[in-house]
């Protein structure tokens, strides 16, 4: 990939944006082609991304493509992985901009119920008191429907009938009680994991050791297929 068509991702741009700088680090710069390695070592053909994750993918495909088309002399060395995309493939983050862990608006696993009920307090909602599922006009509104849905396994209309009238603040405590109640048993799990760190570094240890005989074997094949294999 060149720094031009690195440029033209509009995940870097969006960050590079919100970052007020003028460029990111080259580590950011460079993560596509990071993550497009990460794909392509295990041949990956459907990839579970979200929406902002989709010119990262893009990027994935165009090096497979090209390295088929250069060296694998009319085969595919690398399948061209496709999206696969939730019902939800995009979810704002309490700020009402791109959910993302660095800027700190979004709900952690690890965050317990007290710490999650003071996000969602401070997420952004507007100034109307009459609670509607409507994206294009109060998107952060809606995304906070939405969330409260998927907690639900309902529809954020419904979630949104529910409240009606009753304004932001029972929007909130909706949409908190319904990830809390969602995620109990989930961080539940996570917290006795934690606390057998043996059986964790047994996990990774055995993960890492079978990514990296799929690795050594992908490497070797592209080597053959470069006719650089000495």
């Amino acid at each position: 990939m060149s720094v031009a068509e690195l440029n033209r991702n509009p995940t870097v741009k969006d960050e590079i944006a919100h970052s007020r700088q003028s460029a990111v680090s080259g580590l950011m710069f460079t993560y596509p082609v990071h993550q497009a390695a990460d794909i392509l070592f295990c041949k990956a053909d459907l990839v579970p991304v979200g929406q902002d994750q989709l010119p990262h993918l893009e990027i994935t495909r165009t090096v497979a493509r090209r390295f088929n088309e250069r060296y694998g002399d009319g085969r595919a060395v690398f399948p061209e992985p496709d999206a696969l995309l939730s019902e939800v493939p995009l979810l704002l983050g309490t700020d009402g901009t791109k959910m993302s862990k660095s800027r700190g608006n979004a709900i952690a696993l690890a965050a317990d119920a007290d710490e999650t009920a003071r996000l969602i307090r401070g997420a952004k909602t507007d100034s109307e008191r009459h609670i509607a599922y409507d994206p294009a006009g109060r998107p952060e509104v809606s995304s906070l429907l939405l969330l409260a849905a998927l907690c639900q396994g309902r529809t954020p209309e419904e979630v949104a009938g529910d409240i009606g009238s009753a304004g932001a603040a029972a929007l909130k405590r909706t949409v908190t009680e319904s990830v809390n109640e969602y995620l109990a048993p989930i961080r539940s799990r996570r917290a006795e994991y934690a606390r057998d760190r043996s059986y964790l570094r047994g996990v990774l240890r055995e993960g890492n050791e079978r990514a990296r005989a799929v690795a050594d074997a992908t490497l070797a094949e592209v080597r053959e297929a470069m006719r650089s294999h000495y």
